[in-house]
């Protein structure tokens, strides 16, 4: 006999139709940081954060058909996989990525990944990347922002170092890296250095975070 939906309860200060915005990554810390940093009355982001070493594509996933059948969501509320192509690319790897990713398109969960790691969105918001730049791994992304900003610790982010005018520089900056920028959707994730955050940013500030246009 399934289970019954629980109905969501809404957090105190936010409207009783707020959409809601569901984020499953990889990451244990920085996502869930960064999200915390921007608040809007009509936006709810809640973040399921890797815990227990269950970091793989197909627990991330997991998680958000396990959260899509516990609570009762609305028509306009979003599923989110954030993804890192990490070593999850390489052959060994790749066909049991790509059947999680059809998988997870197919029920509804749309995807974002980041090559090599979402890291990679947290540098945009500081320089430009050029088309086709290769970072060996996450650690050299981390490297490149400890340069910059004299500092970086992943679970421990400063929100002076990502304002909301930054978030739009960040997003035009990832779309600029993608080779068909109007066809993001053609692969899971960009061959070169790249970050499809920006779609589900893109998505938020349609929602009503970051109202200015980039």
């Amino acid at each position: 006999m399934p289970r019954p939906k629980q109905q969501l309860r809404r957090p105190p200060g936010k409207l009783r139709d707020a959409r809601l915005f569901v984020i499953a990554t990889e990451d244990t810390y920085a996502p869930r940081q960064y999200f915390r940093f921007y608040d809007h009355e009509r936006v709810i982001v809640a973040v399921l954060p890797s815990a227990g070493g269950f970091s793989n594509p197909a627990s991330v996933v997991q998680r958000l058909f396990e959260y899509a059948r516990d609570y009762q969501l609305n028509a306009e509320d979003q599923l989110w996989a954030l993804l890192d192509t990490d070593h999850w690319i390489e052959p060994n790897h790749k066909k049991g990525l790509l059947e999680s990713l059809s998988d997870a398109r197919q029920r509804g969960v749309r995807v974002a990944m980041s090559n090599p790691c979402f890291d990679l969105w947290l540098l945009l918001h500081h320089e430009e990347v050029k088309r086709g730049t290769i970072f060996s791994d996450c650690a050299a992304v981390g490297m490149r922002i400890r340069e910059i900003k004299g500092e970086f610790n992943k679970t421990n982010l400063k929100i002076e170092h990502y304002p909301s005018a930054q978030v739009i520089v960040a997003m035009t900056r990832a779309r600029a890296l993608e080779e068909k920028p109007n066809d993001a959707g053609a692969d899971f994730w960009p061959s070169a250095s790249g970050t499809r955050v920006y779609l589900l940013i893109n998505e938020l500030q349609r929602a009503g975070l970051w109202r200015e246009t980039p």
